[in-house]
């Protein structure tokens, strides 16, 4: 399945790298791969992931406290967002088209 992300992926992968580098040099780059390695998960099995109370699909990177969260829409998989720690995924609800 092909991937598109809604645009404040961007931002939410940046942001949480920049918050990591802050903390440990080259931790940002560590968590942009295990993002990517996710992403490649979910495009290998995009079924495997069962909605949340979200409405989205939720896939837990391995090495981080973090979540990516996706949609499926007929043959297209949308990366609705990225959120790290203890951020509120309320947000996700008003995240609109990619």
């Amino acid at each position: 399945m092909d991937v598109r992300y809604a645009k404040e992926v961007r931002d939410d992968l940046l942001v949480s790298m920049a918050w990591l580098d802050e903390r440990c040099e080259g931790l940002g780059d560590q968590l942009e791969s295990e993002f990517y390695t996710a992403v490649s998960v979910v495009q290998e099995r995009p079924f495997s992931f069962a909605s949340d109370h979200t409405g989205y699909r939720p896939c837990r990177l391995r090495r981080f406290t973090a979540v990516l969260y996706y949609r499926i829409e007929s043959d297209i998989i949308v990366v609705m967002g990225l959120f790290v720690g203890g951020r509120d995924e309320s947000q996700l609800q008003d995240r609109g088209e990619p």
